[in-house]
């Protein structure tokens, strides 16, 4: 019984003395945070549009995006993205198809693997109708978005990604029909890999 009281404590100093020899090789082994000043991100999502006008179906969304960092916690991002809304509620039907482009500011918060973030900006939409019985047509308009989102870091580089925006548009025309909004919210979910 002594002798595994001995053995039970030599094993507990043994323990408690290798504990803190681990953690020094760890911080020394530290790697730069990610993302720092400098760095690039490049991502891409997938996901659904709601469009505002009720003359307008939910549709599938497909954006890229290409960020800079300007500090570890502040970078602009440049997007890219598709939507593809069915018309409803009209004498025809037909498919209105906005490709957007816009220009943001991002701010993000470091949680360890989870980053939450803000963003907000400008762009421009271009609302492509294919009306039954009309030539296709298309409608250019200005807007701003604003949203959030959050990153999860599954490795040092690469990230697991949600976002939530709201897309505010105008006015824009078809063919066959006007309609009153362009604005819509987007959920999307993707991968960013860091640069």
């Amino acid at each position: 019984m002594r002798r595994m009281l001995i053995g039970t404590a030599i094993g507990v100093i043994v323990a408690l003395g290798a504990g803190p020899a681990a953690a020094q090789s760890r911080s020394r082994s530290v790697q730069a945070r990610t993302p720092t000043e400098g760095m690039w991100g490049l991502g891409g999502s997938i996901g659904a549009a709601g469009p505002s006008d009720a003359a307008l179906q939910n549709g599938l969304d497909l954006t890229g995006n290409l960020e800079r960092y300007l500090t570890s916690r502040v970078s602009v991002r440049g997007q890219v993205g598709a939507s593809w809304w069915d018309i409803q509620g009209h004498s025809f039907n037909g498919t209105i198809t906005p490709l957007f482009a816009t220009g943001n500011v991002v701010y993000n918060w470091e949680g360890g693997a989870i980053h939450p973030y803000v963003t907000g900006g400008i762009g421009v939409y271009h609302f492509h109708a294919s009306e039954t019985g009309a030539q296709d047509r298309s409608d250019t308009e200005a807007g701003v978005n604003g949203g959030g989102g959050v990153e999860f870091f599954f490795d040092r580089r690469t990230t697991v990604t949600g976002e939530l925006t709201y897309h505010k548009v105008g006015a824009f025309s078809s063919p066959l029909a006007t309609f009153q909004d362009g604005s819509f919210w987007r959920v999307g979910f993707g991968l960013k890999r860091y640069f």
